[in-house]
């Protein structure tokens, strides 16, 4: 009896295999054709339903094309509707890397196709959607495609801390600590140079892969002002994102230790000093931060970019301390844009408090006078602050947020022509 159904599931394994040939074969036509024409037709849906429930017996090539024809088609389907790229997509990349798998150790019928042609057209376009939702604001569509593209390119770090990125805007923070968690874990840095050049006809700065393609562009007379500038190492942010993300989520414990670990790997990293600092000033752990704001001044004493983030995470908790590394940055940077504007933003952070107790006021005697006491008093903030604004509207003339805070306080303290001349530039 056993020897009978021993026969029996032969025979069965036997008739599978030679019907999932049969359906492969058909899926072969009809992709070879679809390819050519961007078009699948229902029956290619209809084999490939038929051949899925077998492949589980069949070789490691007809898995391969199996899967192949699988993802073709969901990619096909996409390009007819693009609205079907988020639930479809996903599952087609998936299978194309596991066609890559299988022929490892086999035939490549398919690895060259789909490395060199197929998943650097998909990447592109699932880039280019990603953009489109940065540039919408949609920051959760935006880092779902972001993500998508570094599922597409796994050497493609930037896409995947892009995705974080946009994960945050949209307080997507579980879906923003995963990808940070895998920066850390692939040992992403974002170090390297950004090489770039003017095109001469749309007047925008194009991006190069590399100085040689670059070098070449220019020389053919489209490109000018080639420029390659460094990119600093993106570490830091990554782990204070980590460490922040768990604070965020009340995992206290979680974030010290994410920050302590970064910490010992790069010791004399301010960046990470700064994040740590930031980390202890969220939990209110006073004397751990300013222990840190400390060590980070010591050992960068002439980076004016240092002072000021030194500023920003002071400002909240001391804005006298804060006041001290904004001056300290323009010191060492005396057009220093972003510490200028600060520096008047500070100047001025009592204002609110003096406005409130103004427009509370009536019109008795007493009033009046504290009105004027009051009235004075602003005026001697925008007076502090005016000199720092000034300089920042020198350094950076077009800046609309500048221009419109200079007008206003040229208008309270009655400069009329300042006032006018500054609100001519609003635009």
């Amino acid at each position: 009896m056993n020897i009978k159904y021993a026969l029996a599931a032969s025979l069965l394994v036997s008739i599978s295999a030679f019907a999932q040939k049969d359906e492969l074969k058909a899926l072969k036509k009809l992709n070879d054709k679809g390819a050519a024409t961007q078009t699948y037709p229902a029956e290619y849906k209809t084999l490939l339903d038929k051949a899925e429930p077998l492949i589980g017996a069949a070789s490691n090539d007809q898995k391969a094309d199996f899967y192949f024809y699988k993802a073709q088609y969901a990619v096909g389907e996409i390009k007819k509707n693009q609205s079907l790229a988020p639930s479809m997509l996903p599952a087609a990349i998936a299978d194309y890397n596991q066609v890559i798998e299988l022929e490892k150790a086999g035939k490549k019928n398919h690895t060259e196709e789909i490395q060199t042609q197929i998943l650097p057209t998909i990447k592109t376009m699932v880039v280019s959607a990603a953009n489109d939702f940065n540039r919408a604001k949609d920051y959760k569509k935006a880092s779902a495609a972001y993500a998508l593209a570094y599922e597409v390119d796994k050497t493609d770090g930037v896409s995947l801390y892009n995705a974080a990125a946009m994960a945050l805007n949209s307080q997507d923070y579980d879906s923003a600590l995963k990808h940070y968690l895998e920066l850390d874990r692939v040992g992403f840095t974002g170090e390297g140079t950004n090489y770039t050049a003017t095109n001469k006809e749309t007047n925008e700065v194009e991006g190069f892969p590399n100085q040689q393609t670059m070098d070449l562009s220019v020389k053919t007379g489209k490109y000018i002002n080639p420029k390659a500038e460094k990119l600093p190492s993106l570490k830091g942010d990554i782990v204070k994102n980590i460490a922040l993300i768990y604070a965020q989520k009340g995992e206290t414990e979680k974030a010290k230790q994410a920050m302590a670990n970064a910490r010992k790997s790069n010791p004399n990293d301010t960046g990470l000093i700064i994040a740590e600092a930031e980390l202890y000033l969220k939990t209110k752990d006073m004397a751990s931060y300013k222990r840190l704001i400390e060590e980070a001044a010591q050992k960068s004493p002439n980076d004016p970019v240092l002072f000021f983030n030194l500023g920003v995470v002071s400002s909240e908790a001391d804005p006298v301390e804060a006041e001290k590394y904004y001056k300290k940055a323009i010191e060492l940077k005396p057009d220093y844009f972003d510490a200028l504007v600060n520096m008047g933003v500070l100047a001025i952070r009592n204002e609110k408090k003096i406005v409130d107790e103004m427009n509370k006021l009536g019109n008795t005697a007493k009033d009046n006078q504290r009105y004027d006491v009051l009235k004075k008093q602003r005026e001697g903030l925008y007076s502090n602050a005016i000199p720092y604004l000034e300089k920042a509207h020198k350094a950076k003339p077009e800046d609309q947020y500048v221009i419109q805070v200079l007008a206003g306080m040229y208008q309270a303290l009655e400069r009329m022509d300042d006032y006018k001349a500054m609100k001519a530039k609003l635009k």
